[in-house]
């Protein structure tokens, strides 16, 4: 017990001392998080491991996280932006898995493994983004806004494309995608409703809800349940804590809901969330081969982010500007590409010289993204444009 105390206390020391030198270096300051995680992980000072501990908290981390970017959302904004959303999100995941499909062939012959790489690229988790916007004020900009809807749709998307995947390589189990496909549209499904119902129903009893601990506490057990029944049904969790975030931004008491989370969540649990990239990074036996595997693997993450989601969002005739930041904004692939490899890898489709490559990229993307981010929004090239318009 004193061992995980003690780690925790130097974790969130750390990561808000990284923080401070992050924003003195006028960059965002999860960037200096995910580089404290890195330094005092296996990489460098190796002072803290990546146990269940630090896993499950992490985990908490990205789920209330996610939570609260929900209940910072603009759903009126949101709403706008299905179409191209889904558009965003769907050349983000065909660019990727073409590109990462073909490259794959170049190390191994296998069509299952090689398709199974591609959708590991396909991926995207934006909790760092959500994080870089808030701190930049732009979560609910025309960028910030398709990026998240771009983000729900992409992880649907995703388990569709495991799911049909894992039964192809396994004839026995032909049932297995129907019935992903019926939960996953039966938990949209019910989530849309809810959304769009759920307020409504709940202006009755409006003059009955109070700001308070038992609001508060009912609240933090709804995005927990919400989540469990996502990673049941086959859809991240992070998925699930978003959209109750949306559906909660509806319901009296926002701002009280959003104050106490943000203490929960940037106080505590979102520094060990972004500390444990790094703690989980490790570069024990790698070899040549794996690290241009890697490098293969971080240049297509890159490239087929920004050029899918940007041609998706330029259908739609979203500015050149906006739709280099959306492109940017889905670069992190975070845990969402971590989860799905290590499914690959369970399943035999995949070996350990394609997951620990991916281990690298989650964590070379994630520290990329912010930065990437920041200069999209603050060049003095991206601010002339905007005075040309």
């Amino acid at each position: 017990m004193e061992k995980i105390l003690l780690n925790l206390a130097l974790i969130l020391v750390t990561t808000k001392l990284g923080g401070l030198l992050s924003q003195k270096a006028k960059m965002p300051e999860v960037l200096g998080a995910l580089l404290a995680g890195v330094i005092i992980g296996p990489v460098c000072l190796n002072l803290v491991s990546y146990d269940s501990d630090i896993k499950l908290l992490a985990n908490l981390g990205v789920i209330f996280l996610m939570f609260l970017a929900g209940l910072e959302t603009d759903l009126e904004q949101f709403k706008k932006a299905g179409k191209s959303s889904f558009m965003i999100a769907l050349f983000g995941i065909l660019v990727p898995l073409i590109l990462g499909t073909l490259s794959a062939f170049l190390f191994y012959d296998n069509v299952i493994e090689n398709l199974f790489i591609g959708i590991i690229l396909t991926a995207t988790s934006v909790s760092i983004t959500v994080e870089t916007l808030t701190e930049l004020g732009k979560l609910n900009t025309t960028a910030g806004i398709n990026i998240l809807g771009a983000a729900v749709i992409d992880d649907i998307l995703g388990i569709i494309l495991v799911s049909a995947l894992l039964s192809a390589n396994n004839s026995s189990d032909g049932g297995s995608l129907v019935r992903s496909l019926v939960g996953i549209l039966l938990f949209c499904a019910v989530g849309i409703l809810a959304i769009l119902f759920a307020p409504k129903l709940m202006e009755r009893f409006q003059d009955r809800i109070h700001p308070g601990h038992t609001y508060f506490t009912i609240a933090l057990a709804a995005v927990l349940v919400i989540a469990f029944l996502a990673e049941g049904l086959g859809i991240a969790a992070i998925t699930g804590a978003y959209l109750c975030g949306l559906l909660l931004s509806q319901f009296p008491h926002k701002q009280y809901l959003q104050k106490n989370v943000k203490a929960i969540s940037s106080g505590f649990l979102s520094p060990i969330f972004f500390a444990s990239v790094g703690l989980e990074a490790s570069l024990n036996g790698f070899s040549m081969r794996e690290v241009l595997i890697t490098f293969i693997m971080f240049v297509i993450a890159v490239i087929g982010k920004v050029l899918g989601c940007g041609a998706g969002a330029r259908i739609f005739k979203i500015s050149k500007r906006e739709s280099l930041q959306i492109g940017v904004g889905m670069v992190s692939r975070g845990e969402v590409a971590i989860i799905t490899a290590n499914i690959g890898l369970q399943a035999k489709i995949i070996s350990q010289e394609v997951f620990i490559p991916t281990i690298l990229v989650v964590l070379l993307t994630t520290i990329i993204t912010p930065i990437l981010l920041k200069l999209t929004f603050t060049h003095r090239r991206m601010r002339m444009v905007d005075s040309e318009n």
